[in-house]
């Protein structure tokens, strides 16, 4: 490389919602749960090998009220950032092609993952990845920019937990245990005809935190050539609290905005979802890995919602321009469209742990704001990773079958909230919902 350079000294996929000042989360009963404000800074590049084609990526990464625990198997969970790099070749037609994935190897003071799409990390300074760049077909002559994108996520322990809590989820569409009440023990509980390795849950994996925000999907689809930004732009809708517009006039990388960057992106469909998902380099997660996440472990662990059991609440207030439920969830159709993400966390006002509705491994919005679309137990092939393109694994199900969508949403009243609820577990709606979201997974 002649020259190298550096055009982006944060995170795209920072996270916006929960921007408080410390003082206010003083208003809730303990610290469980708030990782929250991920940010990338000082990222630099160095010590590049032009021998092996390789350089160094150095980045400083913070995020507040970070979070850990152990589940009721006395299993370890905490939270973690998914990190992985893009890079532009300058000179070339970025509106054609898009910010590619970089190829990470080790060598630098983070492991990147066996497939070298990114790496979980923790916070910390002078962190360092190594990117392959001459896989990546780079040279040694190119001058080239790198943006570090980082995404809050949790790691969900192995271990066993209770499925289809009361037999309440039925037996539609190849359910796990046949319609009754079972507990995980084991990688081969599955469900019937699924290829070994399908993700049940028992085995550990990594879950967002949070559901996908407006201002990152506007921020992916800045990333994207302009062919692929416009065909997975959705913020034309212009209702139920969609904010994502676009502006013709703007330089590419600028054309997309979110007003309300920190609210639950919604209006998205499973090709939307498994675009965004694989560019990110992970994947959908499986119903039962949805269980595993919003109930937690252990065998004796049946709780009805995300919280526990306690019944949440219809009473409502005002925040961002809409009403919404006080506690738990946003749901019930009051609100017109999804909140801001993890928002019961946001310390607004004084909650219980279990009014936060946040699971016991601290993921939020597991119940209510959004359906979540995700792989159900008629799809017998187990999910690859995604490539880090918008072109997802050929191992991920089509919209006509083997996907649903889980979690409840702001119209829906409280049954959706449930974590066995399986009302739409083979919804093979192709569209895009107002009450359809995006969270992702990935395999360890």
């Amino acid at each position: 490389m002649k020259t190298t350079k550096i055009c982006f000294l944060s995170s795209v996929f920072r996270l916006l919602s929960i921007c408080l000042l410390s003082s206010v989360f003083c208003l809730l009963l303990s610290g469980e749960a708030r990782a929250n404000n991920v940010a990338v800074s000082g990222v630099v590049l160095q010590n590049r090998e032009l021998g092996a084609g390789t350089v160094e990526v150095k980045f400083t990464l913070t995020q507040d009220n970070t979070f850990s625990g152990q589940d009721a198997n006395a299993n370890t969970f905490y939270d973690c950032i998914w990190v992985f790099v893009k890079y532009w070749v300058v000179g070339e037609d970025s509106q054609d092609t898009g910010w590619h994935h970089a190829t990470l190897v080790s060598g630098g003071t983070v492991t990147p993952t066996s497939d070298g799409k990114g790496a979980f990390c923790s916070v910390g300074a002078d962190q360092v990845l190594k990117w392959s760049y001459v896989t990546d077909d780079v040279t040694g002559t190119d001058t080239v920019k790198v943006k570090v994108n980082a995404i809050e996520m949790v790691y969900i322990p192995g271990g066993e937990f209770i499925y289809n809590a009361g037999a309440i989820g039925g037996s539609d569409f190849n359910n796990f245990g046949a319609g009754s009440q079972v507990t995980v023990d084991a990688a081969g509980d599955i469900p019937g005809g699924a290829a070994a390795g399908w993700p049940n849950g028992f085995g550990a994996f990594y879950i967002m935190k949070y559901e996908v925000s407006q201002g990152q999907y506007a921020d992916y689809l800045n990333m994207l050539s302009v062919s692929a930004a416009t065909s997975r732009y959705t913020g034309s809708y212009g209702s139920n609290r969609q904010s994502v517009s676009y502006a013709s006039g703007n330089d590419y990388g600028l054309r997309y905005a979110a007003d309300s960057a920190s609210r639950a992106q919604n209006y998205t469909s499973w090709d939307d979802v498994r675009a965004y998902i694989s560019w990110c380099g992970l994947r959908p997660m499986t119903e039962m890995e949805f269980e595993k996440a919003a109930r937690g472990g252990g065998s004796g662990n049946t709780n009805t919602y995300p919280w526990g059991n306690t019944t949440p609440t219809t009473t409502t207030y005002t925040f961002d321009g809409t009403t919404i439920s006080e506690y738990y969830a946003c749901y019930n159709n009051t609100s017109a469209g999804p909140t801001d993400v993890g928002h019961y966390l946001s310390g607004d006002i004084a909650r219980t742990n279990e009014q936060t509705g946040a699971s016991i491994y601290g993921v939020t919005d597991l119940g209510g704001s959004l359906w979540e679309h995700l792989i159900n137990c008629a799809h017998s092939q187990v999910p690859e990773n995604g490539s880090g393109t918008v072109t997802w694994p050929a191992s991920w199900p089509d919209a006509a079958s083997g996907k649903g969508l889980r979690g409840g949403g702001w119209y829906f009243d409280s049954s959706g909230l449930q974590v066995s609820g399986r009302e739409y577990a083979g919804r093979a709606d192709a569209g895009r919902g107002h009450n359809y979201g995006v969270r992702a997974a990935r395999t360890p």
